[in-house]
């Protein structure tokens, strides 16, 4: 961006009433998440599940069809703690907030990571919706969208002891039914009509 177009577009955030924040994959590859790359990170998030199922990228790790359901399971748990649980704000989400300060805003991503939710950004759509969020796969919507954070984190940890049983895996508390996670990548996804109702 040249010096001139930088004057123009600071002059258009000054001047403006409201901000509407858009982002995409741009935004997560720079912050260092690639979902679409075979590199070193992707051994370092999912472990021995690379080889095993000979994953060349999380992409591909999120829609497998794993013979071994706690595998899949151990996919997104890992990943939600790697890139979720102990997501530290990049440089980039720090001057986003900078420059939107004190000004109305409303932020629409397609991004899963729910890295604005947690840098704080609460007047937020998440149109493919996130990782950490499930909803039930047999009333989808009846039962909406859980947040299942605290359950992955737990999954996590008896995974790396070694403890983990199918009785981990994520169920519906109304119902007890198999849980999917809430993306689009998955047939039973719902949009966030707590989020939709801040818009």
């Amino acid at each position: 961006m040249t010096k001139e177009a930088a004057q123009i577009a600071k002059k258009w955030i000054d001047e403006s009433d409201a901000i509407l924040v858009t982002a995409s994959n741009g935004l997560s590859i720079s912050e260092g998440l690639n979902l679409f790359a075979d590199d070193a990170k992707l051994k370092e998030v999912l472990g021995n599940l690379v080889d095993k199922y000979h994953l060349p990228n999380l992409l591909t790790a999120f829609s497998y069809q794993y013979p071994d359901e706690l595998d899949y399971w151990r996919v997104i748990a890992r990943t939600v703690e790697y890139y979720s649980n102990n997501y530290q704000p990049s440089v980039y989400m720090q001057d986003l907030k900078k420059i939107i300060g004190d000004k109305p805003y409303f932020a629409w991503t397609s991004n899963v990571d729910h890295h604005f939710a947690l840098v704080g950004f609460d007047n937020l759509f998440e149109i493919e919706g996130n990782w950490l969020d499930g909803v039930c796969s047999a009333h989808p919507k009846k039962h909406g969208v859980v947040n299942l954070a605290k359950q992955l984190h737990e999954f996590y940890v008896k995974d790396k002891a070694g403890t983990l049983t199918k009785a981990d895996i994520p169920t519906c508390d109304k119902c007890g039914a198999p849980m999917n996670i809430n993306t689009t990548a998955n047939q039973d996804f719902q949009i966030d009509q707590k989020q939709i109702n801040a818009f």
